[in-house]
């Protein structure tokens, strides 16, 4: 009788699991809805700014990042990539609200830290063999591709390049190992 028992708690266990997946499956492969990802541009402008704050050199939102990620997630992502970006956002503004009782937009500096911490910890790949099929079968996480795309948004803006990095005008001479001087800026050619 107990065995019964646990052939039917495995069978509900794998049914639930594999209806969850469907309807995750659905809402991935839904059409994006790109209108809500295009008025979120004040969203994406407070996120990347909370990644490349402006100091002594110019910040995400003067180096015009937002319109870059919005032009790389509308233009070159996949309809499943951009779903999950979305809902990406759509997460932060959610956990924004419940846990400060504010949009992200008007949280404070340190709000802003703690709801990028969370979500750089949730965001974390599983070890080894399990971490290279998740990435594989679902891709990567909301919040690796805003990074990555903030990156590459500042550091090929004219702003990032010419400001924020210290610039070579290329054909230069090649130097193998420059030391660099104190104070010294990141090169933006390598």
């Amino acid at each position: 009788m107990k065995r019964r028992r646990a052939l039917w708690g495995i069978a509900l266990l794998g049914g639930s699991l594999g209806s969850f997946g469907i309807f995750k499956w659905i809402s991935w492969h839904k059409t994006p809805d790109l209108a809500f990802l295009l008025s979120q541009k004040q969203l994406l402008a407070a996120l990347s700014e909370t990644i490349i704050p402006a100091t002594d050199t110019p910040g995400a939102i003067e180096a015009g990042v937002a319109d870059f990620i919005l032009k790389m997630v509308a233009e070159n992502m996949d309809t499943v990539a951009q779903n999950r970006f979305i809902d990406g956002l759509k997460s932060v503004e959610s956990f924004s609200k419940d846990t400060f009782a504010k949009s992200y937009i008007e949280c404070n500096k340190d709000q802003k830290n703690a709801v990028m911490r969370h979500f750089d910890e949730e965001s974390k790949p599983l070890e080894g063999i399990a971490g290279k099929v998740q990435r594989k079968l679902f891709g990567n996480p909301f919040f690796p591709i805003l990074k990555e795309y903030t990156c590459i948004g500042y550091c090929t803006s004219m702003l990032g390049v010419t400001q924020g990095l210290a610039y070579t005008l290329v054909p230069g001479r090649f130097a193998g190992c420059v030391p660099m001087t104190e104070n010294q800026k990141s090169w933006a050619t390598k």
